[in-house]
């Protein structure tokens, strides 16, 4: 079992939970992390980029100054990449959801705005199909 499949289940669930509690900052945050936790281990899973690789990839890219880039950005960019070839639509839906999503948590955990409840149940909304998408997409 992947520790790293557990806590984006453990997050996903997490969301829920505090969406339910009416704390919506934390809930965006659990909900971006478990698609974010998702996407490594797919990269692992479908495509074959164990964790030790993807660092690898990621220190390369670094090394070339190929401009500011951190994992997040990488795990993101590459999933997407493996998914395109597979099929256009679900790339478009992945990349476009993670990238809203990561909006919405970039607000929830470091600007000085509320985040509302139909803000972090858009989120909730985003990342469960995110997740729907990557166990379909990727046989996760």
């Amino acid at each position: 079992m992947s520790y790293l499949k557990t806590k984006s289940e453990h997050n996903l669930l997490s969301a829920e939970i505090l969406i339910s509690n009416g704390l919506h900052a934390p809930s965006v945050h659990c909900a971006y992390y478990s698609c974010f936790q998702l996407s490594k281990y797919a990269l692992k899973e479908f495509s074959g980029i164990d964790y030790q690789k993807q660092e690898e990839e990621l220190n390369k890219l670094k090394q070339a100054g190929t401009g500011r880039i951190g994992i997040h950005e990488f795990v993101i960019k590459r999933l997407g990449t493996e998914i395109k070839n597979y099929s256009n639509e679900a790339f478009l839906i992945y990349t476009n959801n993670i990238r809203l999503l990561k909006t919405f948590r970039i607000k929830s955990d470091y600007l000085d705005k509320p985040i509302t409840d139909e803000q972090s149940k858009e989120s909730l909304r985003l990342s469960n199909e995110i997740v729907q998408l990557l166990k379909s997409k990727c046989h996760l």
